[in-house]
Order: structure tokens, then sequence, then C-alpha cells
């Protein structure tokens, strides 16, 4: 199983919808995907037409309280079916904030998240993705630390740029002082528009800074924010839409990455 985490220090980026469209791109390979939702806002159920419940909080608390490792069976009962074939969702709500907390209080090491992936693996997926979020404050550093990959997802604004820096900085410390084995895949940016100038220089900043590791972007799209409206993917709304062909792009890249 490959364990991918979406991330950036500032909300707002079109990391959610990434995760999903990302993840439905996979699913339609044939691929078992699990969306696992850390941001307590819900929002990967709510734009897919599901009910944003606590099952991370379930999952991220059980080892308080339950003197036995997660089953397989007893995670199952947390995952839930999407529509599309394949793709699977372990949905979170504000049950999620009090997991965080209840973690830092009982001061769980980096490597929790990672070890309790476990029953995840058993249950047969090809990819865990995580959806973080723009917070610091313990589960978007666990998750990282358990990812085989990192993706910084940036929108093409002032804000986005330093939360980017600010995520890229963590890695460094968990590599340096935590010992990550994993690695950052790249910088996908969003909300582009070659129409304004700001996005085009801030796409440039990153080129400068990054190099290579900035992938070709998403371009803004109303059809989007249709989409998630609706509950739908962006490959369930229309397949043969710019937006889709580039998150189809996207996945497809990331799926070369070991």
């Amino acid at each position: 199983m490959k364990t991918i985490v979406f991330a950036n220090q500032k909300g707002g980026t079109g990391k959610t919808t990434t995760v999903i469209s990302v993840g439905d791109a996979f699913a339609r390979l044939g691929k078992r995907v699990l969306i696992a939702d850390l941001d307590p806002q819900g929002h990967a159920a709510v734009s897919m037409n599901m009910d944003a419940e606590p099952c991370v909080a379930n999952w991220l608390m059980y080892p308080l309280f339950n003197n036995q490792p997660i089953t397989p069976e007893v995670m199952n009962q947390w995952i839930r079916p999407t529509r599309q074939a394949n793709l699977f969702l372990l949905p979170g709500n504000q049950m999620t904030a009090k997991a965080q907390r209840m973690l830092t209080i009982e001061d769980t090491p980096i490597n929790y998240i990672n070890d309790h992936q476990f029953a995840i693996r058993r249950l047969g997926f090809d990819y865990l993705l995580f959806d973080t979020p723009p917070s610091t404050g313990g589960l978007q550093e666990m998750a990282s630390w358990a990812a085989d990959l990192a993706v910084i997802v940036s929108s093409l604004d002032y804000l986005s740029a330093d939360g980017v820096w600010g995520f890229v900085e963590m890695l460094k410390v968990l590599q340096t002082e935590k010992r990550w084995r994993g690695k950052l895949a790249g910088i996908l940016p969003t909300f582009y528009d070659e129409q304004t100038r700001t996005t085009r220089e801030q796409m440039t900043n990153l080129q400068t800074a990054f190099s290579t590791q900035v992938f070709a972007p998403i371009h803004r799209a109303t059809l989007l924010r249709e989409a998630s409206a609706e509950g739908l993917t962006i490959f369930q709304k229309d397949p043969t839409s710019r937006p889709a062909l580039e998150y189809e792009k996207f996945a497809a890249q990331l799926a070369k990455l070991d």
C-alpha cells in the first residue's frame, strides 16, 4: 500500500478537491483507494454527498481506550464506500479535533498514525490518501511521517506560498530529527489563471524555488465548484473537461513515483 499525504499550512488551496480527484482517478484504474479525512471540517464527505462522521476520531482513539490493536474487522466498520467503485472514505468531523487534543495530552509519538495503518493494509487497499488540516498541531505531522509521498497543494497567492514554505520546513525537521523515510513528491499549483498577473508570478516563483518538483497547474474552473456543490467528483461531473484531464495527468504522474 502506498500512502500519500496532501497538505499545506494554509486552508482554501483546493486540497480536498485534489485528494478526491486523485482518489477517483486511481479508482478508475482499478486500484482500491481509501481517503482518510483528517480535517475536522469533514469536507471530504460533504464533497462526495456523504455524511461527516467521527470515523477518523474512532480510529485514532481506539488504541488509547482498548488494550489491543485494531483488527481489520474493527477498522472496516468505520470505512464507507462511495458511489465510485474502488473508492472508499474514512470520514471525519469535529470529533477529529477532540481526538487530536487527546493525542496531544497522551503525548503520542510521531509514528502513532503510521503504527495504526496495519489494519488498513490488511484490508487490501492499494492507496491510502490523507487529507490533512491546514494548521499544525499533531495530525498533519503524524500523517506526513506515515506517508511515502507528500504533495503540497498550493493555490497561487502569497499566503498559500507562505504555507508551502512552512510545510517544507516541517518536512525537513521530520527528516533530520524524526528519521522520516518518505519524500516530497512535489507541489501542485491550483486555481491557475493565465490572465491574472499574480498567479503567473507565483507560478514562476514556485518553479524558480522548486524547479522540477512543481507539477503542471490545475486551472481555475467553475466546473470544480459545481461538482463539489453537487457532491460529485470532477470525473463524475465531466470526465472530458480540462480539470478532469489535468487531474488525470497528475494522478498518472503520482502513480509512477516510488
